[in-house]
């Protein structure tokens, strides 16, 4: 693997595994979204997801198995994107800061589509 990989990899995977950790120091804010979402199971599925996002994010950091860390990446961003950063339900500032957050999501969405795909 060549350091412009390894190094993209690393930090395309640090935001993931950052927010994993902090979901699972403190998983309140988003079981409470996940409830609102109706979401069955929501303290379950937030401590899913979490660990997701730490081990597939450390697995794509070290460029192991990067094609089934960046599918499970992807997979888990779109409830969590859908769910998080419902912008269409929002006026105001509100409306452009959860915009904002939501295509930030879309961006790494396909960062991690592109990933998947290298060789």
């Amino acid at each position: 693997m060549s350091v412009a990989k390894f190094i993209g990899r690393a930090l395309l995977a640090s935001i993931f595994i950052k927010n994993g950790l902090d979901h699972l120091q403190n998983p309140e804010p988003i079981v409470r979204a996940a409830r609102g979402a109706e979401i069955p199971q929501p303290e379950l599925a937030v401590q899913i997801n979490s660990g997701v996002m730490v081990g597939a994010g450390a697995l794509l950091a070290l460029g192991l198995l990067p094609r089934l860390a960046g599918t499970a990446l992807a997979t888990s961003m779109v409830p969590t994107t859908v769910i998080g950063h419902p912008f269409w339900d929002k006026n105001g500032k509100e409306r452009e800061q959860q915009q904002t957050q939501f295509l930030k999501n879309l961006a790494l969405f396909g960062a991690l589509i592109y990933v998947t795909g290298q060789d």
